[in-house]
């Protein structure tokens, strides 16, 4: 399973879902829904270069236009994101699933985007040649049967690839 599209032309995706972003941050913003200019990238945590998931952050927050941006915050997993906000403030943007596990206190945290909100696209990715299409098919039928009713009903929303 990975975030897709992936530009390798020896690679088949079969779209699974289609994953909302959220803001997580540890001064309440005062709307109750964020736009992405909304988010100051001074205070913004990002993965480590190399991930698919900094890299769609940085194209939903226009973050390579803009050159004084400070991106110098950086962890290596969604989960340390999370506490360096809740130990020393700043903002991060997180997919629905790495929200499942959060306390009470920390989904006072989570913001939702407007509309169109931002996705990105989860898919089963194998070889384009790979030969075991059955067991593929039943792997992909047990991962949707095991997601949260809303990742199944949320639409394509503003899908954010990789660049």
């Amino acid at each position: 399973m990975l975030a897709t599209p992936i530009p390798q032309a020896s690679l088949k995706e079969v779209p699974l879902f289609y994953e909302p972003f959220y803001v997580y941050a540890h001064d309440e913003y005062e709307k109750n829904y964020l736009l992405p200019e909304d988010i100051n990238p001074d205070e913004l945590w990002l993965l480590e270069e190399g991930h698919c998931l900094r890299s769609q952050i940085l194209n939903l927050c226009e973050l390579r236009k803009k050159s004084n941006a400070q991106l110098e915050f950086e962890a290596g997993s969604i989960d340390t994101l999370i506490k360096m906000v809740d130990h020393q403030s700043g903002v991060t943007i997180v997919p629905e699933l790495a929200t499942f596990t959060l306390t009470w206190e920390q989904r006072k945290r989570l913001r939702p985007f407007a509309d169109p909100v931002p996705v990105r696209e989860v898919s089963l990715v194998t070889h384009r040649d790979a030969v075991k299409r059955s067991l593929l098919e039943a792997l992909r039928q047990e991962i949707i049967a095991n997601l949260p009713k809303a990742l199944l009903e949320m639409g394509r929303g503003v899908r954010m690839g990789i660049s």
